[in-house]
């Protein structure tokens, strides 16, 4: 092989080096910014997942408080038809136990 030949193939070989080079550094660069916006992402859905979390345990809270509300609830419909109960056989009793037919 030549001088002549052996320093076009070095050229060559030096040419594909730099472009190759270029190319690591352009991936690295593209990397770090995926990387970024991986993060970021990433920072996103950890606050969307607490805001989902507060939220779902918000739901939780009502319905237990709401649980409680419908307890009493019925407690005092119970004690209001127990009320309206007596109220009516006071009523029938003084009619002498008949039915108002108006």
């Amino acid at each position: 092989m030549s001088d002549e030949e052996l320093r076009k193939i070095m050229e060559f070989i030096i040419k594909r080096q730099e472009s190759f080079s270029e190319k690591v550094d352009q991936f690295s660069e593209e990397l770090k910014e995926m990387r970024r916006l991986h993060e970021e992402r990433l920072g996103q859905l950890e606050r969307a997942a607490v805001n989902l979390y507060d939220t779902v345990e918000g739901l939780a809270q009502s319905q237990r408080v709401l649980t409680v509300k419908m307890v009493e609830l019925a407690e005092a419909q119970a004690h209001t038809d127990q009320r309206l109960n007596v109220l009516i056989d006071i009523i029938a009793q003084g009619r002498g136990g008949q039915p108002d037919v108006n």
